[in-house]
């Protein structure tokens, strides 16, 4: 997996703003249990920052669903397994879940309260905006354990990767090793033949030096072919050397 994958900053704006967006949900609840008109003007200042904020997060939304099923009929193709595009489909499916939700509480009307009751809803407003933050701490650790595990996925990669390249440069090693090795010997065995050769062809002129000399001195036919057959023989000899 890859740490350039765009879905992972994707993801991190959308947790961002959602957790924005709730901070914003829970104050638009707690004015809205405090006024006693729907007109009122930071009811509806509230209410008109909290639906722009919720279109923001159904388009980003719909691009991240998007991307989710793009990968999920071939998620090795991407570097992932089915495990990490589960874990994508459900944050996506809970995040859209919670915005549907809040746009569901924005569409009931305002109904004006009185002064008694605007107390009692004041007390339960206050226990949700508690209930709210622990659910916002409790977001926020999940998010950090998911980057977390992703980090650590990354990690995990990258080791196998170096241990895999430390492999295969060793191998490149022994094999330039064996190779410069093979090429020594038949460096040495190309110059013992290369001596052999000299030394056989000094015997050869010698011995044809001394076969002229011969022939020169006896010239008479029964001579030659007396020279003839030394000759047949002095080649065969030299043959056999330098054969063996």
């Amino acid at each position: 997996m890859s740490d350039s994958d765009p879905y992972h900053q994707f993801a991190s704006d959308v947790s961002s703003l959602l957790s924005l967006t709730r901070t914003s949900f829970t104050s638009y609840l707690r004015i809205r249990s405090l006024v006693t008109s729907p007109t009122n003007p930071e009811l509806l200042s509230s209410k008109s920052e909290l639906l722009e904020n919720l279109q923001t997060l159904t388009d980003d939304l719909t691009d991240l669903t998007a991307a989710v099923r793009a990968v999920e009929a071939d998620p090795y193709r991407y570097g992932l397994d089915v495990s990490d595009v589960s874990k994508r489909r459900r944050f996506v499916e809970d995040a859209t879940k919670e915005v549907e939700s809040m746009k569901e509480e924005l569409e009931k009307p305002v109904v004006p309260l009185s002064a008694a009751a605007r107390r009692e809803d004041t007390v339960e407003s206050q226990g949700r905006l508690v209930t709210e933050d622990e659910d916002d701490e409790r977001d926020e650790d999940a998010v950090a354990r998911f980057e977390h595990q992703q980090q650590q996925e990354l990690m995990r990669a990258q080791d196998e990767s170096m241990a895999r390249l430390q492999g295969t440069v060793s191998n490149l090693y022994d094999v330039s090793y064996e190779m410069n090795h093979e090429l020594e010997v038949q460096k040495t065995m190309l110059d013992e033949v290369e001596e052999d050769v000299d030394r056989v062809e000094g015997k050869l002129k010698k011995g044809m030096k001394d076969l002229n000399t011969f022939i020169r001195k006896n010239e008479d036919t029964a001579s030659n072919w007396c020279i003839g057959l030394l000759i047949l023989v002095l080649v065969i000899l030299l043959f056999l050397l330098l054969v063996l």
